[in-house]
């Protein structure tokens, strides 16, 4: 994949004049392998690319196939690149009975949405039919890999993969309000179990911008004075993670708390933030809220905005990881930088892809900031953004493939987070098109994704080329949430009253199929989102 700087970033490394930068220091935490890493060059990895002709190969070779799904932003991923891959016992396996395969996965949803459980890097081995043969979490050490790459070619095969994810049939009668309430008030309540009174947020393992969980609690504010306390607490807790040069939130901390960001930033954390902050000053009318939200979009607008309109997806946590020969800064070092310093060493690379679902998210936050703010030139921000997208990666279906429009295949995590981002723009531009072109979206996922006999929508359309456990398309709680909030806003609207009816029954049809005990309990303190659900279907169920 070619990724460029982008031209704002390109114009600081040639035009800024600094003083000679401290030098990189050795990372913060010890046990990080790149601290003891034999930077020497080696002889570089033959990639190959995640696809049906792999597979095929594999068959002809009789090799295995390890699938090392990382993000091009991942500190983690860099590090098990450059130490685990290039260790000379592991590639010695990987050379005798595999074919290794390096998958983008913000490139690719059908991946994330899969794997995303596993953390990144993630190490899935397959069969040359695509078995899984076994999935693994995180970093792995040489020692460890080299050990299960000679298991694997020792034990062999594994069962075969299912279809598409199988419910129940279900009816079309709505489920009882009585119910819904139940689940309600129950997921609420094993929210209350993750509240971290001390350091704020839900969850105490890893601090991370809970954007959803964050606009529900926001909204529950405004009528309850302890769950206000808290979420003011949670955002000004957030803050810590923020970057103090350039602005922008950190995608996580570790360590329990917010003093030990990782330093990637995804823009899909930060139009999360964005959104967040804006609602803390509409609920409080404290500017210091309005000048959070400020600081993420002006980050947004210089490092993450594409020139013809469109917001690039992330920017990486380590300088020149993916650069040979180049001076590498973990982000530790770099981010402790002033400016100066920082655009002496270079900027860390930034993915411009412009991908559907987080330019969706961008879209309804700059939308929503320039209501709070006034800032006619966020709304048109947001308009050219809406028009980019739609021109670039519209498919014959009528939906929005995720990269380029030569694709055959279009996701539900693009087209209904896109579909959520034209409605809230149409709230403040009062563009009746900007409703019709979400209604086109809405009805390409029902056209492609719709579970008719278990309810809800699978992850993406019918991919003929699909292998092994991938032809098996599964049903994501996130994005089905996110549909059925689409689905709500379009019931509610007059302009396309007489759909009204079809888009309450497939409300009620997902709720059926998303809204049980194991589905929430697998979400965890990320349940934000589906109580927002719960109450915005409420005036239409």
């Amino acid at each position: 994949m070619v990724v460029r700087l982008s031209a704002l970033s390109a114009l600081f490394l040639l035009g800024c004049a600094a003083s000679a930068p401290p030098r990189p220091t050795a990372p913060a935490h010890e046990d990080d392998p790149l601290a003891h890493w034999d930077a020497t060059p080696k002889a570089p990895l033959a990639w190959s690319d995640f696809d049906d002709e792999t597979f095929a190969r594999a068959k002809s070779e009789k090799k295995f196939i390890v699938m090392d799904g990382s993000a091009e932003w991942c500190h983690w991923c860099h590090v098990m690149e450059a130490v685990t891959y290039h260790d000379a016992a592991v590639r010695s396996e990987l050379d005798a009975h595999f074919i290794a395969a390096k998958v983008d996965v913000d490139a690719r949803p059908d991946i994330e949405e899969r794997y995303a459980e596993y953390g990144w890097p993630a190490t899935v081995i397959f069969s040359p039919d695509g078995r899984e043969l076994g999935k693994y979490r995180g970093f792995i050490a040489p020692d460890r890999f080299a050990e299960i790459l000679r298991a694997v070619v020792s034990a062999g095969d594994s069962p075969s993969a299912r279809g598409d994810e199988e419910d129940p049939a279900i009816d079309d009668a709505p489920l009882p309000e009585a119910e819904l309430q139940w689940i309600e008030r129950s997921t609420i309540v094993n929210l209350e179990d993750f509240w971290d009174a001390e350091q704020g947020s839900w969850g105490h393992q890893q601090k991370v911008p809970l954007f959803m969980t964050n606009e529900w609690a926001l909204e529950r504010a405004k009528s309850d004075a302890e769950w206000k306390k808290r979420i003011l607490f949670t955002l000004d807790q957030e803050s810590n993670i923020t970057d103090p040069v350039w602005g922008g939130i950190y995608q996580y901390s570790t360590d329990g708390d917010w003093k030990h960001p990782h330093f990637e930033k995804l823009l899909y954390f930060n139009a999360g933030a964005l959104s967040n902050f804006v609602d803390a000053f509409a609920l409080t009318k404290d500017d210091k809220w309005l000048a959070a939200a400020r600081a993420i979009k002006k980050y947004l607008d210089r490092f993450l905005s594409s020139p013809e309109g469109g917001f690039y997806v992330t920017q990486d946590a380590d300088l020149n990881a993916h650069e040979p020969g180049k001076t590498f800064a973990t982000g530790h070092a770099y981010y402790a930088l002033d400016e100066a310093h920082r655009l002496a060493l270079g900027v860390p690379r930034v993915d411009t892809h412009e991908y559907p679902q987080v330019n969706g998210m961008a879209i309804a936050a700059y939308a929503k900031f320039a209501a709070a703010s006034g800032d006619a030139s966020a709304l048109e921000r947001a308009k050219r953004a809406a028009d980019r997208i739609l021109a670039t990666h519209a498919s014959k279906t009528g939906g929005l493939v995720h990269g380029e429009t030569t694709e055959h295949v279009i996701h539900l995590a693009d087209n209904a987070s896109f579909a959520m981002g034209l409605l809230t723009l149409a709230e403040q531009t009062k563009e009746s098109a900007r409703v019709d072109q979400a209604v086109k979206i809405v009805d390409a996922i029902v056209d492609a994704m719709e579970d008719a006999r278990g309810g809800g929508f699978f992850s993406r359309s019918k991919d003929p080329d699909a292998v092994g456990v991938f032809a098996a398309r599964r049903k994501p709680f996130e994005d089905n949430v996110t549909m059925l909030r689409v689905l709500a806003r379009l019931a509610k609207n007059p302009l396309v009253a007489d759909r009204a009816p079809k888009y309450k029954r497939l409300i009620d049809r997902t709720l059926r199929a998303m809204a049980t005990p194991e589905r929430i309990h697998d979400r965890g303190r990320m349940v934000g989102d589906f109580l927002m659900a719960l109450e915005e279907t409420r005036g239409v169920r």
